[in-house]
């Protein structure tokens, strides 16, 4: 079971998430508690106050017995939406003077003071108890009275209340979550801003090694950035030392296979290989001669494609004018094998932006494939054509084709497609024609050939030439 990948953002918000939520824990206990005395303390004001106006009325009849004319307000303070039952009773030493009998007395004596308050039991309903002991003029000892009420009114608005903080703290939660991501998404923004900047260094066969803008890079994120430029560095020196080698090599090898082939060509001359033996022997010779020296100019071409993107310059071409040229010098190794070349075009010029020489070597390395394994009395037929995102130029011809699932892999450097009687190749055409291509933005695609048959179409779709088209890849 794969583990799943670590996330700044999501670390980010659990660790604020995470104490906010433990806070908002704490403020919502501590609220609880709040709600609860302040709840508690004002019905028992309202108690208090009922037991007051109870304790005014006291009073002595004639026969010297404690009476109470009970005022209607007494009780009617005490009334609520939830309807709690009221109980009362006035008492003196231990007899009921008036009230509820049942309502129990309190387990010890009231002093004279304030109302105090106690929790009890009414017909097996929990009750608020406020009781009152208020000296009577005339008589020994005090009058106690108690008046007590059921606990509905008090847990509705305690519950009420309740909701009311879950709610808030509910809410605020969802607001520091919301506040935190989209502070967290702007604190993130320079590093979405160096990921899309690396990305963009990631086009298929682009080489920019050029180091990141470490200024806008925040001072948390400076070493990585610093490390991975000096990765680059390192990797743009490495790189170096390959095109160099790889352009010297080659180079210093042309010479010797030209002096070779003037040396077969001497021979040839003054009748060395006059004899069967010797004429196959010059042959193979010159054959070989000539594919070496052809591997050496697609090395040659790969080494330009690897070179800075900054040092290509991008002038609007035309199409056209570079295909004909290019065919041109192709038509008289096509006419000795025995190979017909047709050239397609518009009237006019066929704009486009690039570099005149990866241009010409991207249709030179494509006609060269076509003539080479096309066969002889095959037929090669070079397009050009205006398209409307950028002009387009087409090399077709009958010959065996490429199989579908062999058309990507052909572009990788080195492959070939094993076919009986196909002549010897390098595997290098096409993968340099793709990496010219990207390297001015042109895109190459395979496709079936258009008059149906046998055959393979390349098509090569280049940018137009506009200011905004004819800069180079990343």
């Amino acid at each position: 079971m794969s583990r799943r990948r670590p996330s700044l953002r999501r670390g980010l918000m659990l660790r604020m998430l995470l104490p906010a939520a433990s806070l908002a824990l704490v403020l919502g206990l501590g609220g609880a508690l709040v709600i609860r005395d302040v709840v508690e303390t004002t019905h028992d004001r309202l108690l208090d106050g009922s037991v007051l106006a109870i304790a005014e009325r006291l009073a002595l009849d004639e026969d010297n017995e404690v009476t109470v004319d009970l005022p209607r307000v007494a009780l009617g303070m005490l009334e609520s939406q939830s309807q709690d039952r009221i109980y009362y009773s006035v008492s003196y030493r231990g007899q009921l003077v008036t009230g509820y009998r049942d309502l129990p007395l309190p387990a010890v004596e009231v002093e004279p003071g304030p109302p105090r308050h106690r929790d009890a039991v009414m017909r097996g309903a929990p009750v608020r108890v406020a009781a009152q002991a208020r000296p009577v003029y005339g008589k020994p000892g005090a009058v106690l009275v108690q008046v007590a009420e059921t606990r509905d009114a008090r847990r509705s608005l305690e519950l009420r209340l309740y909701g009311g903080l879950f709610l808030l703290e509910g809410g605020l939660l969802a607001l520091v979550g919301l506040l935190t991501w989209h502070g967290i998404g702007r604190g993130l923004a320079p590093l979405n801003r160096l990921s899309a900047e690396i990305d963009r260094r990631a086009a298929p066969g682009a080489v920019n090694l050029q180091p990141l803008d470490a200024s806008q890079v925040p001072v948390e994120a400076q070493a990585p950035v610093l490390a991975f430029n000096t990765l680059l560095k390192r990797l743009d020196e490495v790189m170096g030392a390959v095109r160099r080698f790889t352009g010297d090599a080659s180079h210093q090898m042309r010479t010797p296979l030209a002096v070779l082939r003037m040396h077969v060509d001497l021979a040839r001359r003054h009748g060395v290989g006059a004899a069967p033996e010797g004429h196959a022997a010059l042959d193979d010779i010159e054959g070989a001669a000539r594919r070496l020296e052809h591997l050496l100019a697609q090395l040659l071409a790969l080494a330009r494609a690897d070179e800075d993107p900054g040092a290509i310059a991008m002038t609007e071409l035309d199409l056209a004018g570079i295909a004909a040229a290019v065919l041109a010098d192709h038509v008289p190794r096509a006419l000795g094998a025995g190979i017909e070349v047709e050239y397609e075009r518009p009237d006019g010029p066929v704009p486009v932006a690039g570099h005149p020489t990866l241009v010409g070597e991207i249709l030179g390395n494509v006609i060269d494939n076509a003539i080479r394994y096309a066969g002889a009395g095959a037929r090669v037929v070079v397009r050009v054509a205006d398209a409307p995102g950028g002009a387009v130029a087409e090399v077709e011809d009958d010959g065996p084709g490429v199989a579908p699932q062999h058309r990507e892999k052909v572009f990788s450097r080195f492959y070939r497609v094993a076919r009986s009687g196909a002549p010897e190749g390098s595997g290098l055409g096409l993968s340099v024609v793709r990496a010219l291509a990207d390297r001015i933005g042109a895109a190459v695609t395979l496709h079936d050939a258009s008059r149906g048959g046998p055959g393979l179409l390349v098509r090569i779709a280049f940018p137009p030439a506009s200011p905004t088209a004819a800069e180079p890849r990343p």
